[in-house]
């Protein structure tokens, strides 16, 4: 019964974050379209539940103004994400159909960060580390006796402030992400 499908993923994702620090004087600026691809694993545990892990390149976009508009910054961050989640299953919707709902967390681990502007830098130092929160749901298809198909939707709720060292001037200057992702992908 301990059988693991390992499968590929891809997700387009919507990154964002959020912004604040102790003077209220900056904002979050927006958010981009990045593209997430991976490997997962997911080994069974009953007919209905799964333990589900992979290994995924993650970025994401940090970006900020001051509330009066005079800095606006940009940053692109990069990471190794290792997510431990559960899967609860249902029984069949339709002929080889079956939906899931995901709840978990998981480690990310810097691997690249780059300002978009290097003249001017507020964020000098970033978290190496980031533990996010992990919710979805979707559907799977078993296409054949080895393949199955799924698509779905997901949040990820960064826990830990991005942010190590800012520059003087920005106070307790916090950085958590958050991301949106429509999730794709093929189990063998």
């Amino acid at each position: 019964m301990a059988q693991v499908k390992l499968g590929l993923k891809l997700a387009p994702v919507i990154s964002s974050n959020r912004a604040k620090n102790d003077a209220q004087t900056v904002e979050n600026d927006g958010s981009k379209l990045k593209f997430s691809v991976g490997l997962i694993a997911d080994k069974t545990l009953s007919d209905t539940y799964f333990l589900s892990s992979g290994l995924m390149y993650l970025p994401k976009q940090v970006a900020f103004r001051n509330a009066d508009g005079t800095v606006e910054e940009e940053y692109t961050i990069q990471y190794l994400q290792l997510p431990v989640t559960l899967k609860l299953f249902t029984n069949e919707l339709a002929p080889d159909f079956k939906a899931y709902l995901q709840v978990g967390s998981g480690l990310e681990i810097k691997v690249f960060d780059e300002p978009g502007d290097p003249s001017f830098v507020t964020v000098e130092k970033f978290t190496p580390i980031d533990i996010p929160v992990i919710l979805g749901a979707g559907i799977e298809y078993r296409a054949g006796i080895n393949t199955t198909l799924f698509g779905g939707f997901s949040y990820q709720r960064g826990l830990v402030n991005v942010v190590n060292e800012a520059a003087t001037g920005f106070g307790d200057l916090q950085l958590r992400s958050t991301i949106f992702s429509i999730d794709l992908g093929v189990k063998f």
